[in-house]
């Protein structure tokens, strides 16, 4: 039986209000360095939070929010059509965060269960949505949910690591030069 896209819209918005004012327990496992998939190159957490930041905002604003936007407002693009390059565009970043594959992958990779999940769900309820509005109504929902998750990793990045890697101008770049006996030449 397919799940009805109302009711799924209904889900995502409660989802999505309960993490609005609180950090959703999957932020705060990976934020703290607890990935039980173990997920991380060398005991290391900060590429999990990098792809984290990068591949929420790839999913929601960046890029696949407004491709979709995009095709749905476009006659060109049929219903299906739309469907489908949702499932393209969606699918396999969803399901590299949040999927388990035993036995190597005893929990969500990247600790979001919730985005495959609700990729699995979204897909599931397209039998019941017959116009390219309705799909537009769910994603907007869908969209809420994964920028809102994206805006809780964007806060919990750790910036300040930053403060080590300095862009270098060319005073700079002059002065390293004349500590190892090189001449800037312009070009």
């Amino acid at each position: 039986m397919s799940v009805n896209w109302m009711d799924l819209k209904r889900e995502i918005h409660n989802e999505v209000e309960k993490v609005w004012f609180h950090e959703p327990t999957e932020v705060t496992m990976s934020k703290l360095g607890i990935f039980p998939s173990g997920a991380g190159t060398n005991h290391q957490y900060l590429g999990n939070l990098f792809f984290l930041n990068a591949d929420t905002q790839a999913m929601g604003w960046w890029t696949i929010e407004p491709t979709m936007y995009c095709v749905l407002g476009d006659e060109r693009f049929s219903l299906d059509i739309c469907k489908q390059l949702f499932i393209y565009l969606n699918g396999p970043i969803a399901h590299l965060l949040g999927d388990v594959l035993e036995p190597n992958c005893p929990a969500p990779w990247l600790n979001m269960p919730k985005f495959a999940y609700f990729h699995d769900k979204i897909v599931e309820s397209y039998a019941t949505i017959e116009t390219k509005e309705e799909l537009r109504d769910l994603l907007w929902s869908w969209f809420c949910y994964v920028n809102r998750i994206n805006s809780w990793f964007y806060t919990v990045l750790p910036w300040e690591l930053g403060k080590n890697l300095q862009r270098k101008d060319l005073n700079d770049v002059q002065h390293l030069a004349d500590l190892l006996g090189y001449k800037l030449e312009q070009q």
